[in-house]
């Protein structure tokens, strides 16, 4: 069992302001906590402002949109690079099987359609934040998730987050009217700041 020692080190490396530079794929409790066979921290759906469903998972709020930073590949001109892409592409695929045992096959959010319901709304916010990839999932009647992965290695933009999102914004059946001002930007640069202000366990 990991002490209170062990887990300092592991939010200080993965939150610190070091990390900020070299690149952070979330510590190892806070990829347990998002990998648990019965779903989500619950704290992740109680979560109004910037916050940790634990000590070791940031929350990012946007609006109706929650943000769970899980990697970001670092900036490629640093002198000191800490995160390697097999790690984030392992991370991916973990939360993907993570997703498909709580809600079934993923689906591929479509980027290059144009829409004009809420599945597009969505779609628009994620191409003005950069994604490159989504893969989502009906979490349950009222939730979605969205595997995203976002910008470019080459350009120090590169990152991966799960957004919990209302079903509407990723289910077909669920398929409203547009909804404005969604935006889903973030950078690891949130988590680090939200890592220097509250040191620790808030929502």
């Amino acid at each position: 069992m990991r002490d209170d020692t062990d887990l300092w080190r592991g939010r200080s490396e993965a939150f610190g302001p070091a990390s900020a530079v070299g690149g952070a794929v979330l510590p190892y409790e806070g990829r347990t906590a998002l990998q648990a066979p019965d779903g989500l921290p619950a704290a992740v759906f109680r979560a109004d402002v910037d916050g940790w469903a634990t000590p070791s998972t940031p929350v990012l709020v946007r609006g109706r949109a929650k943000i769970l930073p899980l990697a970001w590949s670092g900036d490629p001109t640093a002198s000191v690079r800490t995160v390697d892409t097999a790690e984030i592409d392992a991370l991916a695929e973990q939360m993907l099987a993570a997703g498909m045992h709580w809600a079934g096959n993923w689906r591929v959010l479509e980027l290059v359609e144009r829409r004009s319901d809420s599945i597009g709304s969505y779609a628009d916010a994620l191409r003005t934040a950069g994604a490159t990839r989504v893969d989502c999932w009906t979490y349950s009647h009222e939730v979605g998730l969205s595997l995203v992965w976002a910008g470019r290695a080459d350009a120090g933009t590169a990152s991966l987050a799960l957004h919990v999102v209302p079903a509407s914004w990723v289910s077909e059946p669920r398929a409203g009217k547009p909804v404005k001002n969604i935006d889903v930007r973030w950078s690891w640069h949130d988590v680090v700041g939200l890592f220097e202000h509250d040191r620790g366990f808030s929502l």
